[in-house]
């Protein structure tokens, strides 16, 4: 199994991953837009956790791997997941999504970690795109308008089996 999943004795895997809902003082989000096969879309900065690696630490992996810049991290403010039993083999990931910023500096995005485009978004411009998990785009609306929402735990991703 990869180093970012536990492998299950039924053929399925748990797997972890970290999130940044990184913010500016214009009041931006930062998002990144992924293109595949079945469609472009974009996400925030984050990915798998590794092995024996803490939370906040795979944030602030992440945000240096895939924009060459390190982050602040303020708090967890969502955590959701996705339950697939139609995929082979199931998978059962969970999300962590933290509150933060960037430190200055150019971003420079890894070719390798498949991100076509790194934009600043504003609360106005979030319906127009299409953002996953589709459940975090309410949490980063409201953190837009207001630093101080409380946590919300986002349950089981609607998009999906």
């Amino acid at each position: 199994m990869t180093h970012s999943g536990i492998e299950n004795p039924d053929s399925s895997y748990l797997k972890l991953r970290v999130a940044l809902i990184a913010l500016d003082e214009s009041g931006r989000v930062l998002l990144l837009n992924h293109i595949r096969p079945q469609g472009s879309y974009w996400v925030l900065p984050g990915g798998g956790l590794e092995q024996g690696e803490s939370l906040m630490e795979g944030v602030t992996r992440e945000v240096s791997e895939e924009l060459g810049v390190s982050c602040i991290i303020n708090r967890l403010v969502a955590v959701g997941q996705l339950i697939t039993q139609r995929i082979t083999p199931a998978r059962h990931v969970v999300d962590f999504f933290f509150e933060g910023s960037l430190s200055p500096g150019e971003l420079k995005l890894t070719p390798d970690e498949g991100i076509a485009e790194a934009r600043w978004v504003t609360a106005d411009e979030i319906d127009r795109l299409v953002i996953l998990p589709l459940e975090i785009q309410e949490v980063i609306r409201d953190l837009l308008k207001d630093r101080k929402i409380e946590f919300r735990y986002l349950g089981k991703y609607k998009i999906y089996n």
